[in-house]
């Protein structure tokens, strides 16, 4: 059994980029990393790792008062754990006013609004691929978002669920980062992939330590640790053309539709008269 811990970047409104990515462990690994882990946090004196607010020095974190070399030292000591105990990880990026631009809003219906949510039904399939091709069966981790969020990655889920059965349903959980390495290492892993597409698609240069870890990243496994994917606007554009009023297309805006309804709340029953 495997278990892939999923998280994003990018996602606040503030942001043009949106990054979902993913990190596969072996669950028999599962307790020694969070062991290393945990062992790492109590020796930086943290509760979690949290890649953005480490490098800013967030004064309202556990990161207040630390400088750059801390914060470098720590996150190179974190990519170092999660490259001994991981075996594979995904990553998706979208430019969010492509996406806007060029998804019609009928398609929004099905694909959703949500950037993230679009990036993230990407590593789904991404991640079912490796699944089947290695025999795993696959437990998914994702970290807790808003109540709306949660509902549209349950139904990209559930959706993903009726095409490949038996694979999504049941084998998925919402986890508190704070108590899970796991996603405190897919967020790091993600926090590095946003800074890379915003030097490559915004000519924004990446935070120095970012260079530091994006190569270790690229390198492990001779350059088969990862796969990272995206869609520049000819690449949005191509799928836009290839999967509107397709028949997946038109299933998925069917099944949304379903859910849709099946929210509404029942009109209640008057009481017949006597």
């Amino acid at each position: 059994m495997f278990l892939i811990y999923i998280d994003d970047s990018g996602s606040a409104p503030a942001n043009r980029f949106a990054i979902a990515a993913g990190i596969i462990f072996p669950g028999k690994r599962i307790e020694a990393f969070d062991r290393e882990w945990n062992a790492f946090l109590g020796k930086e004196g943290i509760q979690e790792l949290h890649a953005s607010e480490c490098v800013a020095h967030n004064p309202h974190s556990d990161f207040a008062g630390w400088d750059d070399n801390r914060s470098e030292r720590a996150l190179l000591r974190a990519q170092e754990i999660t490259l001994k105990y991981s075996v594979k990880a995904f990553s998706i990026g979208i430019n969010k006013q492509d996406y806007d631009e060029l998804v019609p809003k009928e398609m929004w219906s099905s694909v959703g609004e949500s950037h993230y949510v679009w990036a993230l039904s990407s590593v789904l399939g991404m991640s079912y691929d490796w699944s089947s091709s290695h025999s795993a069966p696959m437990e998914y981790v994702l970290d807790n978002t808003s109540k709306e969020e949660k509902r549209d990655i349950e139904e990209a889920l559930d959706y993903s669920e009726n095409i490949y059965s038996g694979h999504f349903s049941g084998h998925y959980s919402f986890r508190s980062r704070k108590e899970v390495p796991g996603l405190q290492a897919v967020d790091l892993y993600a926090w590095v992939n946003y800074q890379a597409a915003c030097q490559t698609r915004f000519g924004i240069p990446m935070k120095p330590v970012a260079e530091k870890l994006w190569f270790p990243y690229l390198l492990k496994n001779d350059k088969t640790w990862c796969d990272i994917q995206s869609l520049n606007r000819e690449g949005v554009k191509r799928w836009v053309d290839k999967t509107y009023g397709s028949p997946e297309d038109l299933r998925l805006r069917e099944f949304k539709q379903q859910r849709k309804e099946a929210r509404k709340p029942k009109p209640k029953k008057c009481a017949s008269a006597s």
